[in-house]
């Protein structure tokens, strides 16, 4: 008798462990379904969000309409996008619901994933691929025109806007400005200046820098691919070191795009004028840290530090 007691309590223990196996497997393998899920949903709408951004602050509108198709394109349904009331922040929302499988066994034949992200438009903090030129502090007006490397008045030495961003020489100079330099630029960041005209150097580097247009018809200031070799982008500083008259070192207080079509002059007379324009930094070319831009953001907000119009566009923690 005792036997059969055994064998049955067997029995018994051996389907109640079937059962918890069972939900076990049934809570791991949907759990694991739910994070894949989730994961593809957070990165589209991380992508919609900075899609969307790229249109701040100038065009909350057009922000708002290709998050939706940006989500849209990539297999998902925006149920919700809003533009902060400064128009530099977006906000990107979803949702789905997933069909479970085995957790049908327990009774839960669906669950509902969520999915949020925020981007915003930054001031510029750090930048790679800036080119060897620099303006003053200034309040700048888009499509006005300011000199970036100024001309010597003849028989004079001194400095005429170009700094020793890759290293000292007309050859690093020449480069960095054909091509951008290596070196990665901060804000607050001490420079010191290239004294001499630099003529030749100017106009070899400028005229490769153009020269790589490839864009048929050729950029111009009114229509423009954002990455466009005449948008070149330079340091605003302030003169922090001085020997007698002659300028040793600025500071870097921000940084500002200008669109540059030719050098001006020739010879001695060489100089280089570009168009003001806001713009966002061009993808891979911003190093900071998030909290170096919130940073930015907040001196700028607070009337602390100033704009410049060079902008970058980045996720924030929710």
């Amino acid at each position: 008798m005792k036997k059969k007691n055994d064998q049955g309590n067997f029995a018994f223990l051996s389907a109640l462990i079937l059962t918890v196996l069972l939900g076990f497997s049934a809570i791991c393998t949907d759990m694991a379904l739910l994070y894949a899920e989730k994961w593809n949903l957070q990165n589209a709408v991380d992508a919609s969000a900075l899609a969307g951004a790229q249109e701040l602050p100038d065009n909350p509108e057009a922000a708002i309409a290709i998050a939706y198709q940006y989500g849209q394109d990539n297999g998902i349904t925006i149920a919700y996008a809003e533009v902060s009331s400064n128009n530099r922040e977006i906000l990107v929302s979803t949702e789905k619901s997933v069909s479970l499988h085995l957790a049908k066994i327990l009774g839960m034949d669906s669950k509902i994933v969520t999915a949020s992200a925020r981007a915003a438009v930054l001031p510029a903090h750090t930048l790679v691929g800036a080119v060897p030129l620099s303006i003053t502090m200034q309040d700048f007006i888009y499509g006005k025109e300011y000199t970036l490397k100024s001309a010597p008045p003849e028989g004079e030495s001194g400095w005429y806007g170009a700094l020793r961003i890759d290293g000292q020489g007309s050859p690093n100079y020449e480069a960095a400005l054909a091509y951008g330099s290596k070196s990665s630029l901060s804000i607050g960041q001490t420079i010191e200046v290239e004294h001499g005209n630099m003529s030749g150097p100017t106009n070899q580097g400028l005229q490769t820098r153009l020269a790589s247009d490839t864009r048929i018809p050729k950029n111009t200031f009114e229509n423009h691919y954002k990455n466009a070799p005449q948008i070149i982008y330079i340091p605003v500083v302030e003169v922090i070191t001085k020997n007698n008259e002659s300028i040793q070192a600025v500071k870097i207080i921000g940084f500002a795009a200008f669109f540059v079509e030719d050098v001006n002059g020739s010879g001695n007379d060489c100089f280089i004028t570009g168009k003001f324009l806001k713009t966002l930094v061009s993808s891979g070319r911003e190093r900071s840290p998030l909290s170096d831009l919130i940073n930015s953001e907040e001196s700028i907000l607070t009337g602390d530090s100033p704009e410049f119009g060079l902008l970058t566009a980045k996720l924030l923690m929710n």
